[in-house]
């Protein structure tokens, strides 16, 4: 049987080698960007043919992985000021959403040095705001 002893000071330069790396990559390694993880809409009460109708209130709820950088919101067509801008609480963020018209077929949310932007799919009819519930034709 053969051993084989190893000196504190061999331990100590591997331990030490070991830490430099592992420093030098991390000083290396891009910044985490910031990213939406998921989009949905709240239920709402709406009857009709559509599941959302103009002039009604939705909430979008967002969650991120960075509760640093705010969130902001679009629908499709809109230029860069959007609907919303929203910081984060504890991985959510949450913006009221009013359809403007009924050609819009996604919303979306991004924060900044983040991409690809999150999309939701929407399905907008006319709406009729009738307080705690939207009729969408």
């Amino acid at each position: 049987m053969t051993r084989t002893l190893t000196s504190s000071a061999t331990i100590r330069r591997a331990v030490g080698t070991a830490a430099l790396v592992a420093g030098v990559a991390a000083m290396v390694a891009p910044p985490a960007a910031a990213t939406v993880t998921s989009i949905a809409l709240a239920p709402t009460f709406t009857i009709g043919l559509h599941t959302i109708g103009t002039g009604c209130p939705y909430t979008v709820n967002v969650t991120v992985d960075d509760n640093t950088k705010p969130v902001y919101f679009f629908e499709e067509g809109q230029g860069p000021s959007g609907f919303a801008e929203a910081m984060p609480v504890n991985g959510v963020a949450k913006a009221t959403w009013i359809p403007s018209r009924t050609d819009i077929t996604y919303i979306y949310a991004v924060q900044p040095d983040a991409w690809p932007e999150t999309r939701q799919y929407v399905s907008i009819g006319t709406g009729i705001n009738a307080g705690s519930a939207c009729i969408a034709l």
